[in-house]
Protein backbone atom coordinates (compact mmCIF):
# COMPACT_ATOMS: atom_id res chain seq x y z
CA UNK A 1 0.00 0.00 0.00
CA UNK A 2 1.62 3.33 -1.03
CA UNK A 3 2.17 5.88 1.73
CA UNK A 4 0.13 8.55 -0.03
CA UNK A 5 -3.06 6.44 -0.01
CA UNK A 6 -2.84 5.85 3.76
CA UNK A 7 -2.02 9.51 4.49
CA UNK A 8 -4.13 12.61 4.80
CA UNK A 9 -3.36 16.28 4.25
CA UNK A 10 -3.96 18.71 7.09
CA UNK A 11 -3.79 22.50 7.08
CA UNK A 12 -3.17 24.63 10.15
CA UNK A 13 -3.48 28.35 10.81
CA UNK A 14 -0.93 30.44 12.69
CA UNK A 15 -0.50 29.27 16.32
CA UNK A 16 -2.75 26.24 15.82
CA UNK A 17 -1.48 23.05 17.51
CA UNK A 18 -0.82 19.93 15.47
CA UNK A 19 -0.22 17.84 18.58
CA UNK A 20 0.44 18.35 22.28
CA UNK A 21 3.32 17.05 24.36
CA UNK A 22 2.26 13.81 26.07
CA UNK A 23 -0.61 13.12 23.65
CA UNK A 24 -0.81 9.56 22.31
CA UNK A 25 1.19 9.27 19.10
CA UNK A 26 -0.84 7.90 16.21
CA UNK A 27 0.87 9.56 13.24
CA UNK A 28 4.04 11.17 12.14
CA UNK A 29 4.19 14.07 9.72
CA UNK A 30 5.91 15.48 6.67
CA UNK A 31 5.92 19.28 6.58
CA UNK A 32 4.79 20.38 3.13
CA UNK A 33 4.45 24.14 3.57
CA UNK A 34 5.33 26.56 6.33
CA UNK A 35 7.17 26.28 9.62
CA UNK A 36 6.44 24.19 12.72
CA UNK A 37 7.75 25.13 16.17
CA UNK A 38 8.42 22.28 18.61
CA UNK A 39 8.30 23.17 22.30
CA UNK A 40 8.40 21.43 25.66
CA UNK A 41 7.09 22.44 29.06
CA UNK A 42 9.52 22.62 31.95
CA UNK A 43 8.61 21.35 35.41
CA UNK A 44 7.84 24.96 36.38
CA UNK A 45 5.40 25.27 33.45
CA UNK A 46 7.59 27.46 31.22
CA UNK A 47 7.49 26.71 27.52
CA UNK A 48 10.87 26.18 25.86
CA UNK A 49 11.23 26.21 22.08
CA UNK A 50 13.47 23.28 21.18
CA UNK A 51 13.26 23.05 17.40
CA UNK A 52 12.16 24.86 14.26
CA UNK A 53 11.10 22.65 11.37
CA UNK A 54 11.08 23.62 7.71
CA UNK A 55 9.46 22.30 4.57
CA UNK A 56 10.22 18.68 3.74
CA UNK A 57 11.09 17.67 7.31
CA UNK A 58 9.73 14.49 8.86
CA UNK A 59 8.72 14.67 12.53
CA UNK A 60 8.51 13.95 15.41
CA UNK A 61 12.08 12.77 15.40
CA UNK A 62 11.59 10.14 18.06
CA UNK A 63 9.50 7.03 18.24
CA UNK A 64 8.78 6.16 14.62
CA UNK A 65 8.46 2.55 15.68
CA UNK A 66 7.56 3.03 19.31
CA UNK A 67 4.20 3.89 20.81
CA UNK A 68 5.52 6.56 23.16
CA UNK A 69 3.58 9.84 23.47
CA UNK A 70 4.53 12.90 21.44
CA UNK A 71 7.74 14.28 23.01
CA UNK A 72 6.82 17.95 22.53
CA UNK A 73 4.10 20.27 21.28
CA UNK A 74 3.98 21.14 17.57
CA UNK A 75 2.63 24.60 16.74
CA UNK A 76 2.09 26.16 13.31
CA UNK A 77 3.99 29.34 12.50
CA UNK A 78 1.83 31.09 9.90
CA UNK A 79 -0.16 28.85 7.53
CA UNK A 80 1.09 25.26 7.47
CA UNK A 81 0.32 22.15 5.43
CA UNK A 82 1.39 18.71 6.64
CA UNK A 83 0.97 15.16 5.46
CA UNK A 84 -0.21 12.93 8.34
CA UNK A 85 1.02 9.34 8.06
CA UNK A 86 -0.43 6.74 10.45
CA UNK A 87 2.32 4.87 12.29
CA UNK A 88 0.72 1.43 11.92
CA UNK A 89 0.41 1.71 8.16
CA UNK A 90 3.91 3.11 7.87
CA UNK A 91 5.35 0.18 9.87
CA UNK A 92 3.73 -2.26 7.42
CA UNK A 93 5.10 -0.24 4.50
CA UNK A 94 8.66 -0.32 5.91
CA UNK A 95 8.46 -4.09 6.39
CA UNK A 96 7.60 -4.35 2.69
CA UNK A 97 10.36 -1.89 1.64
CA UNK A 98 13.20 -2.14 4.20
CA UNK A 99 15.55 0.01 2.07
CA UNK A 100 13.51 3.04 3.17
CA UNK A 101 14.62 2.44 6.75
CA UNK A 102 18.13 3.56 5.74
CA UNK A 103 16.78 6.88 4.48
CA UNK A 104 14.95 7.39 7.75
CA UNK A 105 18.12 6.61 9.70
CA UNK A 106 19.97 9.27 7.63
CA UNK A 107 17.34 11.89 8.42
CA UNK A 108 17.37 11.04 12.12
CA UNK A 109 21.17 11.11 12.19
CA UNK A 110 21.21 14.64 10.74
CA UNK A 111 18.74 15.74 13.43
CA UNK A 112 20.79 14.16 16.21
CA UNK A 113 23.92 15.95 14.97
CA UNK A 114 22.04 19.28 14.89
CA UNK A 115 20.60 18.82 18.39
CA UNK A 116 23.97 17.78 19.79
CA UNK A 117 25.59 20.88 18.26
CA UNK A 118 22.82 23.04 19.68
CA UNK A 119 23.33 21.58 23.16
CA UNK A 120 27.09 22.17 22.95
CA UNK A 121 26.49 25.77 21.88
CA UNK A 122 24.11 26.50 24.73
CA UNK A 123 26.64 25.11 27.18
CA UNK A 124 29.74 26.81 25.78
CA UNK A 125 29.09 29.77 23.47
CA UNK A 126 28.14 33.38 24.14
CA UNK A 127 24.77 34.73 23.04
CA UNK A 128 26.04 36.28 19.80
CA UNK A 129 27.67 33.01 18.72
CA UNK A 130 24.56 30.99 19.60
CA UNK A 131 22.38 33.41 17.64
CA UNK A 132 24.73 33.27 14.63
CA UNK A 133 24.62 29.49 14.66
CA UNK A 134 20.83 29.53 14.96
CA UNK A 135 20.52 31.94 12.04
CA UNK A 136 22.81 29.74 9.96
CA UNK A 137 20.53 26.77 10.65
CA UNK A 138 17.33 28.78 10.09
CA UNK A 139 18.54 30.07 6.72
CA UNK A 140 19.02 26.43 5.69
CA UNK A 141 15.52 25.53 6.96
CA UNK A 142 13.47 28.66 6.11
CA UNK A 143 15.55 30.57 3.59
CA UNK A 144 16.71 34.16 4.04
CA UNK A 145 13.40 35.36 5.52
CA UNK A 146 13.18 34.25 9.16
CA UNK A 147 9.62 34.37 10.47
CA UNK A 148 10.25 34.03 14.19
CA UNK A 149 9.70 36.58 16.93
CA UNK A 150 12.55 37.89 19.07
CA UNK A 151 11.04 35.92 21.97
CA UNK A 152 11.01 32.69 19.96
CA UNK A 153 14.64 33.25 18.97
CA UNK A 154 15.49 33.88 22.62
CA UNK A 155 13.78 30.63 23.59
CA UNK A 156 15.83 28.73 21.01
CA UNK A 157 19.20 30.07 22.19
CA UNK A 158 18.47 30.40 25.90
CA UNK A 159 18.49 34.21 26.07
CA UNK A 160 16.00 36.96 26.83
CA UNK A 161 13.96 38.72 24.15
CA UNK A 162 15.74 41.96 25.04
CA UNK A 163 19.18 40.43 24.49
CA UNK A 164 18.12 39.07 21.10
CA UNK A 165 16.65 42.46 20.13
CA UNK A 166 19.90 44.26 21.03
CA UNK A 167 21.97 41.81 18.98
CA UNK A 168 19.63 42.11 16.00
CA UNK A 169 19.83 45.91 16.13
CA UNK A 170 23.62 45.65 16.12
CA UNK A 171 23.55 43.30 13.13
CA UNK A 172 21.06 45.54 11.33
CA UNK A 173 23.41 48.49 11.82
CA UNK A 174 26.29 46.35 10.46
CA UNK A 175 24.20 45.38 7.38
CA UNK A 176 23.78 41.68 8.14
CA UNK A 177 19.99 41.74 8.59
CA UNK A 178 16.89 43.86 8.05
CA UNK A 179 14.54 43.64 11.02
CA UNK A 180 10.89 44.07 10.09
CA UNK A 181 7.79 43.86 12.28
CA UNK A 182 6.94 40.27 11.35
CA UNK A 183 10.21 38.89 9.96
CA UNK A 184 13.97 39.19 9.80
CA UNK A 185 15.65 39.25 6.41
CA UNK A 186 19.17 37.84 6.39
CA UNK A 187 21.22 39.86 3.90
CA UNK A 188 24.58 38.09 4.23
CA UNK A 189 25.83 34.76 5.48
CA UNK A 190 27.18 34.70 9.02
CA UNK A 191 30.80 33.75 9.63
CA UNK A 192 30.51 31.15 12.39
CA UNK A 193 34.25 31.25 13.08
CA UNK A 194 34.32 34.68 14.73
Amino acid sequence: MPIITMSRKKTLKDKERLFWEGEEKESFFVLGKGTILISKLSESGDESLINVLGEGEIFPHTGFFHRSPYPGTATAKRDVTVLCIPIEGFERFIREKPELAFKIIQVMNEKIVYLQRKLNEVLSLNVESRLKSTFSYLVDVQGSVIQLTHQELGNIIGASRETVSRQLKKWEHEGFVDVKKDRIIVKQKFDLNN
